[in-house]
């Protein structure tokens, strides 16, 4: 069972599920209370948030961390895994361990939220018995669809849920639709989708989003594959990429494997997939792999599953 909220002022109980006790959520209409812009934390208005006071680097730490802050890959010690060293400038890596920095300084003991970053796939039952329940983590959320947290997490995301039963509600994609900013430009639909882009601009492979394939009577009708890389394998011989973003069940028909893999068949396109649920863990593996030339069939569907 899940701990109760105290309030981040006071340490009394939270008011419902609130991180405030009544007595300063009803401090918030006066603006003595406010939130932090930075970190999301309430404090009082003629005080600094507690973040302020979190450690600022100024050179790249060598011991304490056990992950890369950039990719989540396990590292002895270094804040950063030998490929984002390379990857990211050192302006780059110190900004990202300062926002680390920041978010550890004001994490509290009962706080089991889960990272931007990770994967949300639980299930929630919502019945008669939990109707007060918050569709993504199962938390009180005093009769609405999202406890505070998770309403303040995505309230400005497009968010994709699997409903089975009438009653069990899964998220599935929490980047749904949105814009992402990839670092040679190009704007995406989707975190993963960015990752795919930024691997093939480091490696200098040339490619475009989402370009247009012409197909039906007269070449009217299109598809939308998520990247082409052009005379990949040769004069005219492209590669197109599809990345699947979550369990095809859930998608529009037009936009589903059963609609689009008939299709790439037909037109006998050299088509790689990417599998959100199997590739995006490792990606910069498995891209070296199923990019690989030498892997790669011409004119047929590679690496479906």
């Amino acid at each position: 069972m899940a701990k109760a909220k105290t309030c981040q002022i006071c340490g009394k109980p939270g008011f419902l599920s609130h991180p405030l006790c009544r007595e300063h959520w009803d401090m918030r209409d006066t603006g003595k209370i406010v939130v932090c812009p930075d970190c999301g934390q309430w404090h009082p208005a003629d005080s600094p948030c507690k973040c302020s006071d979190a450690a600022v680097y100024t050179s790249l730490p060598s011991e304490g961390f056990n992950k890369c802050l950039g990719c989540g890959a396990k590292t002895n010690g270094y804040a950063f895994c030998r490929q984002c060293w390379w990857k990211y400038s050192t302006e780059e890596m110190l900004e990202l361990l300062n926002k680390h920095s920041k978010k550890m300084s004001v994490k509290s003991p009962d706080d089991d939220e889960p990272d931007d970053d990770e994967p949300v796939n639980k299930v929630v039952s919502v019945n008669e018995d939990s109707k007060s329940k918050c569709i993504v983590c199962g938390k009180q959320a005093a009769g609405l669809l999202f406890c505070l947290s998770c309403y303040k997490k995505y309230k400005n995301k497009g968010m994709l849920f699997r409903i089975s039963n009438g009653t069990d509600a899964e998220l599935i994609e929490t980047d749904y639709t949105g814009n992402f900013t990839c670092r040679d430009g190009h704007v995406v639909k989707s975190r993963s989708e960015r990752e795919i882009d930024n691997y093939l601009s480091d490696h200098g492979i040339e490619h475009d989003y989402e370009k247009e394939l012409s197909y039906g009577t007269a070449g009217k009708v299109t598809l939308q594959p998520s990247f082409v890389l052009p005379n990949y394998l040769g004069e005219g011989k492209d590669v197109y990429i599809q990345h699947w973003g979550y369990n095809e069940n859930n998608m529009p028909y037009h936009q589903s494997k059963k609609y689009k893999l008939p299709i790439y068949k037909n037109l006998k396109v050299t088509l790689v997939c990417i599998n959100e649920k199997s590739d995006m863990e490792n990606l910069d593996a498995v891209l070296a792999n199923k990019l690989d030339k030498a892997n790669i069939k011409e004119g047929t569907i590679n690496f479906d599953e």
